[in-house]
């Protein structure tokens, strides 16, 4: 619902004020504003009309970079001078004729930042498209009586004791902690996130072989109620594509890539590889 400026309903109300036959002092006391602002405000509405309610232009300073200039600083952050890997903002000061404050205002404004560089690789699987396109689908399109699993692992997780107690989180210091530990061993952890309501299904191994991997999917197969689909996202990681998992995989059932259905409380399970490794 659209909502008016308060300085356009005050200045409304002066006008229905005076309209009503009272004088400017009584106007100004019932609006609670000076006398001038109401003499203002009536004799901008006698001269322009609702026009003149609106605020007026003021006198601003011409910029003193002009647009031309502008437009250098922006794209020229983007083309490094010859032996150089990336713009700088004191290059491009010198390079544009302008302060080091405006180059870096400029760039500020318009979210450039040539120190920043975002590494990325793709998937060199040759069914990398379709496998992205299936996991787009789970998100577009949620397949009835399904369920949607992202799995991973994180291996190397350290028990770690410290020698010593250290100060907790106060008022005016940070937590402490000391730098030598006694590491009692290391533990790998198997976790699967459902995206519909969050919970996790876990569980730990000393290793993990494509052994522990497969005995992960029989948690996640007992864990999950019968009559639904799992679609698991998982990465490319040798283990997930053992013969001796994917044979546990298609025991027994009719499989067709790249879905996999569970009828008859059977499961079939769908595992498309991650976007990018």
């Amino acid at each position: 619902m659209p909502t008016t400026a308060p300085r356009s309903a005050q200045r409304a109300r002066i006008l229905l004020a005076c309209a009503g036959g009272f004088s400017q002092e009584e106007v100004a006391r019932q609006v609670g504003v000076r006398r001038r602002i109401v003499t203002k405000w009536c004799g901008r509405f006698r001269k322009l009309g609702l026009a003149g309610l609106a605020d007026a232009g003021g006198r601003r300073c011409k910029p003193s970079v002009s647009e031309e200039t502008r437009a250098l600083i922006r794209t020229q952050a983007t083309r490094p001078p010859k032996g150089r890997t990336r713009r700088r903002v004191r290059s491009m000061a010198r390079r544009a004729g302008v302060s080091v404050g405006t180059v870096h205002a400029l760039w500020q404004a318009n979210d450039i930042k040539p120190q920043l560089t975002r590494t990325f690789k793709l998937s060199n699987d040759p069914q990398f498209e379709t496998k992205v396109w299936d996991g787009i689908g789970l998100y577009l399109n949620p397949p009835d009586k399904a369920l949607g699993l992202g799995c991973d692992e994180k291996s190397q997780c350290q028990a770690l004791e410290r020698t010593q107690p250290g100060r907790p989180l106060g008022l005016g210091h940070i937590r402490t902690r000391t730098h030598g530990y006694i590491r009692h061993g290391t533990v790998i952890l198997f976790a699967a996130r459902s995206y519909l309501d969050g919970k996790i299904l876990s569980r730990t191994a000393e290793q993990h072989p494509h052994k522990e991997w497969l005995a992960f999917l029989k948690v996640i197969d007992r864990e999950t109620p019968l009559g639904q689909a799992i679609h698991l996202i998982m990465d490319n990681y040798a283990t997930h594509k053992h013969p001796t998992v994917k044979s546990w995989l298609a025991r027994g059932l009719l499989f067709s890539a790249p879905e996999f259905r569970r009828m008859r409380g059977k499961r079939y399970f769908q595992t498309p590889g991650r976007f990018a490794s």
